[in-house]
């Protein structure tokens, strides 16, 4: 009797296993394609990472070849797409990078950063700055609202540097359209101060240089002095070796009469671009300075700055210089004198009247 039921167990165990084998023999007919389509999504994330190897290696020719041959096999890949768009980027292809683009936010509408990266390669390369424009309203409307949970997920931040993002590259949009409309005066105006809207939106998460500089120029050519003036200040505060504000400062405080302060500020850009090495630039700038130097002397600043320059000779006279060296005739700098520098640089000429007249 045991024999039997053992001889029993070991026939069932091989007819279940047999007939295992025979369904799955069978599935793989009835649903081939089912397992086609898996093998090749599959086989896509692989040439995807290769993609994603070759572009940190800097090899662009072959990981456009690995993102192209993952969309043969898998065509929904989005990222594979963005990718693939930014690397036509980099070869200056934008036809060809904003039909990528547009193929990843056609599989992922909600995908913030391709939808920006799509409006920047529309407005700054093919200047079709109103489909920008849109493009940068629906990717604040769509960017995915922020999840907090303490101590495991916080995208808040990401969300708020994202619209930020968004609303500053759409400011850029809308100047772009105001100089393309600049026989348009009342058009350019109305584009120029839906910039400023922009700009200002992207200052509620992003404080940088960089907004505050644009807003400062949409303010400038808004002839907005007081709000120029105060942003390129602020711009001046958090990156005061820069030598683009500092300048178009010294520019509006000269159209401003105001010359002792623009003097200030023309001598702090051309001494950046000095320690830099450019020379072209200096000389331009020192060019212009001497030309308002020649107001200057005519102005009733003329007898302070005479007095200013009598002392600043003095103070030279009495104590060596530091801090400073000549090599082949390019100004060396050293840490010392360089930390002083940057500190006097953040003192805009004409902070308190800028703030003084916005406030009131």
């Amino acid at each position: 009797m045991r024999r039997f039921l053992r001889v029993f167990k070991n026939t069932s165990v091989r007819i279940f296993g047999f007939l295992l084998f025979v369904i799955f023999i069978a599935s793989i007919f009835v649903f081939k394609d089912f397992y086609k389509s898996l093998w090749h999504k599959s086989l896509s994330f692989y040439y995807v990472y290769l993609g994603d190897n070759y572009y940190k290696k800097h090899r662009p020719q072959e990981a456009i070849n690995s993102y192209i041959r993952a969309l043969n096999l898998y065509p929904n890949h989005y990222r594979a797409q963005y990718n693939l768009g930014n690397l036509y980027v980099a070869y200056e292809d934008y036809y060809s990078a904003l039909d990528s683009y547009s193929k990843a936010l056609q599989l992922r509408p909600d995908f913030t950063v391709a939808r920006i990266d799509y409006a920047i390669v529309l407005a700054e390369a093919t200047f079709n700055y109103d489909k920008a424009i849109q493009e940068y309203d629906l990717a604040i409307e769509k960017i995915p609202k922020w999840v907090y949970i303490p101590f495991i997920v916080d995208k808040k931040h990401s969300y708020k540097h994202n619209k930020g993002v968004a609303y500053y590259n759409q400011g850029i949009a809308w100047r772009g359209k105001s100089l393309a409309n600049g026989e348009n005066l009342i058009l350019s105006r109305k584009c120029l101060e839906s910039a400023v809207e922009s700009y200002e939106k992207a200052l509620k998460s992003l404080k940088t240089y960089d907004v505050y500089y644009n807003l400062a120029i949409a303010h400038h050519l808004l002839r907005n002095a007081e709000y120029a003036g105060y942003y390129y200040c602020k711009a001046i505060e958090k990156e005061p070796m820069k030598y683009e504000a500092h300048y178009n400062l010294a520019i509006l405080l000269r159209g401003m009469k105001k010359y002792g302060a623009s003097i200030e500020e023309f001598k702090k850009a051309g001494l950046i671009l000095d320690i830099s090495g450019d020379g072209n630039k200096t000389r331009y700038i020192y060019d212009v300075l001497n030309e308002v130097n020649q107001k200057y002397s005519v102005s009733e600043e003329y007898i302070n700055l005479v007095q200013r320059l009598d002392e600043e000779k003095e103070k030279q006279a009495s104590a060596p210089q530091k801090g400073i060296t000549y090599v082949k005739g390019k100004m060396l700098v050293t840490d010392e004198f360089d930390g002083a520098m940057v500190k006097n640089f953040k003192t805009c000429a004409n902070k308190q009247y800028f703030e003084d007249g916005i406030r009131y």
